[in-house]
């Protein structure tokens, strides 16, 4: 078991966590609400476990290239519009993916403009929570038409095993 900690100030970021070695197959979405009541989207880890995701996670989004074949993930799929067209996530890779109740100690983004979303934030916006130190930390997906996750990313973090 494992905790991640903030690279700037050593605060505990996450409950202790096991390694998964791949990211688990994608639940589906029912539309229904979970066992807490709200309507996001299935957890993409169990509880009590993380997975480094090698793929491009979130903002900023460019422009797909029709012909290149994509294997990264925009919160709630795998794709995105707007006036540009179809876009994909050139954001950072490597982020460490938990379930949301896995992470303590930080609190949404100071600039609102990050946080976007209906129901919660859904991670369009690129990092949008903080550690308590106020270092860039996290996206977190818990929207209603997104995934439900927290990635960490793998710059503002540091792994040691569990006390």
């Amino acid at each position: 078991m494992n905790v991640l900690l903030c690279a700037t100030c050593g605060t505990r970021l996450t409950e202790p966590v096991g390694r998964l070695d791949e990211m688990p197959a994608y639940p589906g979405r029912d539309g229904l609400p979970g066992p807490d009541g709200r309507r996001h989207g299935p957890p993409s880890v169990p509880r009590g476990t993380y997975v480094v995701d090698p793929l491009p996670f979130g903002a900023p989004f460019v422009p797909a290239d029709p012909d290149a074949e994509y294997d990264g993930v925009v919160p709630g799929g795998m794709w995105m519009s707007d006036e540009r067209g179809s876009l994909v996530s050139a954001g950072p890779r490597g982020t460490y993916v938990l379930h949301p109740d896995d992470v303590v100690n930080i609190r949404p983004h100071p600039d609102s403009d990050r946080l976007s979303g209906g129901c919660g934030p859904d991670g369009h916006k690129g990092v949008d929570h903080v550690c308590a130190c106020g270092a860039e930390a996290a996206i977190v997906c818990a929207d209603c038409c997104s995934g439900y996750e927290t990635g960490l990313l793998p710059d503002a973090v540091r792994v040691e095993a569990a006390p």
